[in-house]
């Protein structure tokens, strides 16, 4: 195993700072637009977002799991940069003609495209966190994330409370993400890090690391079609401004997804490992302590929903989304399966189960797809819930299958 100059626990400690402050913003940045802008604008931002997830997905082309639990080092730092350069041409390539064949208006077409180019940037030291987690440095990678998330909130707010134009706020977004991946992440990775920062396009290995992780790609991006489309259907069927209220009220229960992958995106080096070793008990313990964390985040979730939730929606939005309410408790649901999803797929890239996450995708996004034609039409912002549950379900019960097939195939001893 590779030396630890930051512990595990310190590694999951960054991580889970780093991460919590970047949802976090993300989150309150949701909330603020509303208070500065109006629903309007707020949709287009979710809109933009949900683009960005999937784009996002797209450049990460499965490589971020694969790179982490890459332990026995079969590509090098540089490749993996390259890998993530052509990755991200490719996706802006698809987001250009995505946004021209779109219906979309005009200012959420151009939001769109800022999006993208902004989540491309962070994309890219998305690659370098990777090489980080290898070598447990993740406290600078928490460090960037901070700096870097912090930083676009504080402008974004500033950049829309003064213009009212949604497009210069996503634009300076960009900008602080390109300061902050030529200031700080780069340098800090070489100094601290002791990693090269210089992508390694020799031999065409970035082109043989995306054509092996394909596979991968395509599993995570059919994944977040499943969590995309259902919203999707929210903004066909309705208006933007419905999307903004749907997006409003499920910001503050993402937080419980994001807190378990605080625990769960650290540990799939951990898992390969553990693999490696022949180690399927202590690798059985890591997956039930996961789930068990689930369970109580399930619970406690519902609980706050009944209990506080309108209470919550009122002071963070004001008196007209309390109506809205009653679309809390199964939010919670979807959070807290996208989590389970997440620790499955992991696990799945891990294992190295190229069929048995594929498989998951494709069934689980065929689920959601025919449900929200359905359910969202006739139930609205509540069928969107209620097809993302069935999608998910579907999925992980496929991952899970997946999962003990090529245990048992490969044929790993407790």
């Amino acid at each position: 195993m590779e030396k630890q100059e930051v512990s595990v626990k310190k590694n999951i400690l960054w991580n889970s700072i780093g991460t919590f402050v970047m949802f976090f913003c993300q989150w309150l940045m949701m909330v603020l637009v509303v208070r500065l802008s109006g629903y309007a604008d707020s949709g287009i931002l979710s809109l933009s977002i949900s683009c960005g997830n999937v784009f996002l997905i797209i450049a990460a082309f499965g490589v971020k799991t694969y790179q982490v639990s890459d332990v026995k080092g079969k590509y090098q730092a540089g490749q993996y940069y390259a890998a993530k350069i052509f990755s991200i041409i490719l996706t802006l390539i698809i987001a250009g003609i995505f946004v021209l064949v779109s219906s979309y208006e005009g200012v959420e077409k151009t939001a769109i495209i800022l999006y993208a180019l902004y989540i491309m940037v962070y994309s890219y030291s998305d690659a370098i966190y990777g090489e980080l987690q290898k070598k447990w440095r993740l406290d600078i990678a928490g460090i960037s994330m901070c700096i870097r998330h912090i930083a676009a909130l504080i402008l974004f707010c500033l950049l829309i409370w003064l213009t009212r134009e949604i497009r210069f706020a996503i634009l300076i977004m960009l900008i602080v993400s390109l300061v902050v991946l030529f200031v700080y992440d780069l340098p800090q990775t070489k100094k601290r890090g002791h990693i090269s920062i210089i992508p390694d396009f020799a031999e065409k290995k970035g082109l043989l690391l995306l054509k092996e992780c394909f596979p991968y790609a395509i599993y995570t991006f059919l994944h977040t079609l499943v969590l995309t489309v259902p919203k999707l259907a929210v903004r066909g069927y309705f208006d933007k401004d419905t999307l903004g209220i749907y997006s409003a009220v499920m910001a503050p229960v993402t937080v419980l997804q994001v807190a378990a992958t605080f625990v769960i995106n650290p540990l799939s080096t951990l898992l390969a490992f553990h693999l490696q070793d022949k180690k399927i008990r202590e690798l059985t313990k890591i997956m039930l302590k996961c789930a068990l964390m689930l369970a109580a985040f399930l619970v406690g979730g519902i609980l706050i929903s009944i209990f506080l939730g309108k209470w919550g929606l009122k002071i963070l939005y004001g008196e007209s989304i309390t109506s809205y309410s009653y679309l809390l408790v199964p939010m919670v649901i979807v959070s807290v399966l996208t989590a389970l999803t997440i620790l499955l797929g992991n696990l799945s890239i891990v294992l190295r189960d190229r069929l048995g996450a594929n498989l998951s995708g494709g069934i689980g996004l065929a689920a959601v797809i025919i449900s929200s034609v359905f359910l969202v039409k006739s139930m609205g912002m509540q069928g969107a819930n209620l097809s993302l549950i069935i999608g998910l379900l579907v999925q992980d019960l496929v991952l899970i299958l997946g999962i003990i097939r090529k245990i048992k195939k490969e044929g790993y001893q407790s």
